[in-house]
């Protein structure tokens, strides 16, 4: 058969024979591509949808069934919406309006714009503009349809000069908003409504944003002198506040606190300082941290100015770091050839401080405008898109971790602060207000599952438990696994002392783990990895089960051992890598926890959920499906998205097997889930002998405007590949899809002590919601899933947009928190299900396989099909927990 070679590739000796027997079965007529070991290529391609289609998906969505007896204790908590108050003259018909503006730039001086040809041309009414191209009335402006061309004159403060504007507006809508104070559940999800949504957006971020600087949805104002926080590396941390307009039950608006890192206002100089970590400047420094500066520095507005002469001011976009002043040269029109340095001395009358270091390319990339570092100051307040380094995130996350009751101050202190209902475009310009108040909304808190280890059920308490002997312990006999050293500064009884460590625990936990094959190796990573690579095939020619590797502090060292033990050694050889800090520190609970990896890497099951506790989806074969995409960060070129799905393969939904795909950078939709998902039902065959009854899948990462989208393409992909394993469109697997999004800011507080487990004044482990503040007929509900070790817990928001099984809402909500407490790496529950956790860990798994490997974005086929081919034997397909 065409596919039996690939598929044999796949799998374990002892499976192939099994796969031979079965050949003759649906699940294996049907021949597939030859990437069922390669990473696939996918290339940027997604269908637009008209707006039938767009509505006929909405149609689709399946509707909750408002079952009566719904599981859990009922509770009540306060959530950080607040209610929208509509006066009797609320005004429901609103123009939109195109608005012109020439030039289009600045940007921050828009809205200037806008306010003063509002005094000129309207000035007893109040419109509400986006700072870019839309503006919305109540009613008809005194102009009409079209108003006339003004000239406006605004002083930049950061040039010190006047600029000159155009503007006229020019209508092109009329937006009903009475349905808002009578919801109807089907009105909710119309284009029409959504636009209707959008505008009272821009109605509620109109006042403020005059005082703030806007990012998305939040507004952001600097913070107060002597209270300023430093995220180190030139980022300083601004606390502002994000807000929504959200319809459930009623119309809300979600309020919350929000926090980014902004460029401090330093000199360039000051800037490269930090980012070398020095006080005395030298090109050697420079040198040494160019990449860091250049990708700091890349698109910055700077200030330029030559000392005591305000009319040099200039500002200017920082294209890169380039040579010195001194190095510098350039002809003049008269082709005099002059030296940054000299032309300053002579031209300017200014004697540059730092002749050696590099100057500023700034401006256009067509011209060569170069400037010296000390002249040059950031300017304040900028928006950048750029990740974090960890250190940063680190700063990040210790400053905003608070308890529930300070995130609950802070949100009403910037409520409070954006004085919303003294806004004149709210209250003389359309007619509604603000409630104060959190909304208190029902909830419910879910019971636990129970938890069955090999001897005992285990009971979680406060979203943890303790773990007990292994349910299906893996083996590790005598000389089949050993420890690689590549940190110079780890001593030999290091390695012995965590070798003596995890035979220990193996006995706790049920392990048949025998010694291990001695002496250890040690090699280092930053002097020739080919020896590592010859390492790992000599290990694998002895048939070595597992490498623990010990991992020195360097940057691209778990890369480089995934990289060899994966792509490289043929089939593949399982590593566990150990960071040397964590050598220093091997307590029972760490061991344990390596144990909980190694355990599932090789095969075994750490805990399953108890036989008599099973969701009634469990008690027929069921796939459970978890995927995910995840992007390089907004600043990085020419590196892929990453596609991962990871489905279950045993009856109960611990082992999990993992299809990896590289897509166009930033292409959300999963291009090749249809084949995919061929191999993964295969698998699921191949693993079991039996085809699922059922499959749930869980999608990670989706935005709520993409939600058709993901109907169009990825759950007909799902359709298609069951239609073509079973060669007939009649016989179906039916699905249940559930879009997972963590990405909001909806938040949860207790209003009674009782209803919290920990010092953050969090609500319970298993909390829920699924009414008031969700949308009234859809599968939707927030399930607070784990405990919170620092800070107020995130719900996480789950969306159904199909459930062809007819699972009642009380199972889904069920089997959804029950598979938080599957997560095979701890023994607390997650905050969300083990499937999606895999397939982020997957992505994350991939990235490291890429790390470092240039990849031709514009032929990734050829690239992957010579650098990219996953080799890890798939005997062990949870090689990647």
């Amino acid at each position: 058969m065409s596919d039996s070679y690939q598929e044999q590739q796949q799998l374990s000796d002892s499976q192939q024979q099994e796969l031979h027997n079965l050949q003759q079965s649906s699940f294996s007529q049907l021949s597939h591509s030859k990437q069922s070991q390669e990473t696939a290529v996918v290339l940027k391609k997604i269908d637009s949808l008209t707006q039938n289609m767009h509505d006929m998906y909405l149609d689709q969505i399946p509707k909750r069934t408002n079952q009566i007896n719904k599981l859990g204790r009922n509770i009540m908590v306060e959530t950080n919406m607040l209610k929208l108050i509509f006066a009797q003259n609320f005004q429901t018909n609103i123009i939109h309006y195109d608005v012109i503006i020439t030039p289009d730039k600045p940007k921050f001086l828009l809205r200037t714009v806008f306010e003063e040809f509002r005094k000129k041309q309207c000035p007893k009414r109040y419109p509400a503009f986006d700072g870019k191209k839309n503006a919305y009335s109540a009613k008809i402006l005194p102009f009409g349809d079209k108003s006339k061309e003004e000239e406006i004159n605004i002083f930049d403060v950061n040039t010190g000069k006047e600029r000159n504007f155009k503007i006229y507006l020019n209508k092109v809508a009329c937006l009903d908003l009475s349905w808002l104070t009578n919801l109807k559940c089907n009105l909710i999800d119309s284009e029409r409504n959504q636009k209707c949504i959008q505008a009272l957006d821009i109605i509620l971020r109109h006042g403020p944003a005059y005082q703030y600087t806007v990012v998305g949805r939040s507004l952001f104002q600097p913070p107060e002198p002597g209270r300023i926080v430093s995220l180190s590396n030139g980022l300083d941390l601004w606390v502002g506040v994000f807000q929504s307009v959200v319809i459930g039950a009623k119309p809300y608006l979600n309020i919350d606190v929000a926090h980014k890192g902004f460029p401090k206002s330093q000199s360039v100089i000051d800037l490269m300082k930090e980012l070398c970590n020095v006080q005395d400047l030298t090109p050697k420094n420079i040198e040494h941290n160019l990449v860091n500066i250049n990708k700091f520095l890349k698109g910055l507005k700077i200030q330029y100015e030559l000392p005591g002469q305000p009319t040099t001011k200039r500002i200017y976009r920082v294209n890169k770091l380039v040579e010195s002043a001194r190095e510098n040269k350039f002809r003049l029109e008269d082709q005099t050839l002059y030296s940054v340095e000299k032309y300053f001395l002579q031209i300017k009358k200014y004697t540059i401080k730092y002749p050696n270091l590099p100057c500023l390319w700034v401006g256009s990339r067509k011209n060569s405008i170069y400037l010296p570092a000390e002249l040059c100051t950031i300017i304040a307040g900028q928006v950048i898109n750029k990740d974090m380094n960890k250190i940063q995130t680190s700063k990040m996350i210790r400053e905003t971790a608070t308890n529930t009751q300070k995130r609950k101050e802070k949100i009403m202190n910037g409520f409070a602060k954006m004085n919303l209902n003294q806004q004149p475009t709210l209250m003389n310009e359309f007619h509604f207000s603000v409630n104060a108040e959190f909304e208190k909304v029902p909830a419910r808190v879910l019971k636990a599952p129970k938890l069955q280890y090999k001897e005992k059920e285990v009971t979680v308490s406060k979203g943890t438990w303790k773990a007990d002997k292994f349910f299906s312990p893996c083996v590790l006999p005598k000389n089949s696994w050993t420890i690689l050293n590549l940190d110079k500064f780890v001593h030999t009884h290091d390695l012995y002392n965590l070798h003596d460590k995890l035979l220990h625990g193996g006995k706790f936990l049920n392990m048949e783990i025998e010694e291990a094959q001695t002496p250890f190796t040690n090699l280092t990573i930053q002097t020739n990895i080919n020896n590592i690579i010859e390492y790992f095939k000599g290990k694998k020619k002895q048939n070595i089960l597992l490498v623990v590797v010990i991992l020195p502090n360097l940057e691209n060292a778990y890369s480089i051992v995934k990289q060899i033990s994966e792509l490289q050694i043929d089939e593949g050889i399982v590593t566990q890598c150990i960071k040397n800090q964590t050598l220093k520190k091997l307590s029972d609970s760490t061991i344990g926890n390596i144990l909980l990896k190694i355990n599932s890497k090789l095969n075994g099951i750490n805990h399953i959920i108890t036989p008599t506790n099973r969701p009634n989806c469990l008690h027929k074969p069921c796939m459970i499906i978890g995927a995910d995409v995840t992007h390089p960060s907004p600043d990085a070129v020419n590196i892929p998205s990453i596609a991962a799905v990871a489905a279950s393969h045993d009856p109960n939904a611990f082992k999990y097997n993992v299809e990896i795909r590289l897509q166009s950078p930033r292409e959300e939709i999963i291009q090749d889930l249809e084949e995919i998902m061929i191999i993964q039902l295969k698998y699921f065959y191949t693993t079991t002998r039996q085809k699922p009854q059922k499959i749930i899948f869980y999608r990670d990462g989706v935005s709520e405007g993409e939600l058709t989208k993901i109907m169009h393409k990825e759950l007909s992909a799902i359709k298609k590949a069951i239609a073509r394993l079973e060669k007939s469109d009649e016989l179906k697997i039916p699905i249940t899809f559930l879009v997972v999004q963590k990405r909001h800011h909806v938040r949860f507080f207790p209003t009674d002590v009782k209803n919290s487990d920990d010092k953050n004044f969090n609500v319970q482990a298993g909390t829920i919601v699924d009414t008031e503040i969700t949308h009234p007929t859809h599968i939707y509900f927030y399930l607070v899933s784990h405990t919170s070790i620092q800070g107020t817990a995130r719900p996480t928001k789950y969306r159904c947009i199909c459930n062809e099984n007819q699972m009642p809402e009380n199972e889904i909500e069920e089997l959804t928190y029950y598979l938080c407490h599957m997560f095979a790496r701890c023994t607390r529950s997650v905050s969300y299900p083990a499937p999606t956790y895999y397939a982020h860990l997957a992505a994350f798994r991939a990235r490291a396989l890429i790390h470092n490997i240039p990849l031709n974005i514009d032929n990734l086929q050829e690239e992957q099909r010579k650098k990219m081919t996953l080799r890890i034997n798939k005997s062990s397909p949870m090689f990647f927990v």
